[in-house]
């Protein structure tokens, strides 16, 4: 076994001949082809999931990949098609908008890398208002990520109190009325009910 790369062959290229055809597939997948790499590098038995077959994967795969699963609806550009319950690595993405997102970050893709960039418009963006940012926009998006991100409506105790938003919106430079416009009606869960939590 080759001690500098952790591999116990040379890894192989992808076919891109039987590649170019593919519309979508799993994230990783995508991953190990924007590296230049075989997916069938990485799975164990001709299986599909992702399986490590060397001691130390390769840095760009692993740092790629964990670019990739942090971007994930964060920046409104990478988007999944399906999400697997084998965890985001193994969830399918289109290619087209795999990417899009390469190009976003300035990532160097491969010569024969054959899907091409989307275009960035409002209609492929996360947020409703696309790409136009304010001051309180940045704010009321902290507020929801901070504050709802983890709300399950089937348990309104993981609801936080309308003053609780409030607070945190105002000790961010947010005047207290619009602290509360963002709070009880912007931000606040629609099946939520009214009234104070008990």
């Amino acid at each position: 076994m080759s001690e500098d790369n952790g591999w116990p062959w040379s890894p192989r290229k992808p076919n891109w001949d039987t590649w170019k055809s593919v519309k979508q597939t799993r994230l990783w997948h995508a991953v190990a082809l924007a590296c230049d790499l075989d997916p069938a590098n990485f799975q164990l038995f001709d299986k599909p999931q992702l399986a490590r077959l060397f001691k130390e994967p390769p840095r760009q795969f692993e740092d790629l990949l964990v670019m990739a699963m942090g971007s994930i609806g964060a920046n409104g550009i990478l988007k999944l098609v399906s999400r697997s319950d084998e965890g985001l690595e193994e969830s399918e993405v289109k290619l087209s908008n795999f990417a899009t997102w390469l190009k976003s970050m300035q990532y160097q893709v491969p010569a024969q890398f054959p899907w091409q960039p989307e275009p960035i418009t409002l209609s492929n963006m996360d947020w409703p208002w696309g790409r136009h940012e304010t001051h309180l926009l940045r704010k009321l998006a902290g507020a929801a990520q901070r504050f709802w991100a983890n709300y399950d409506p089937s348990d309104p105790t993981t609801a936080p109190t309308n003053q609780q938003v409030i607070d945190w919106l105002k000790r961010q430079g947010v005047a207290e009325c619009t602290a509360e416009i963002m709070a009880t009606t912007i931000l606040r869960a629609d099946d939520l009910p009214m009234g104070r939590r008990k």
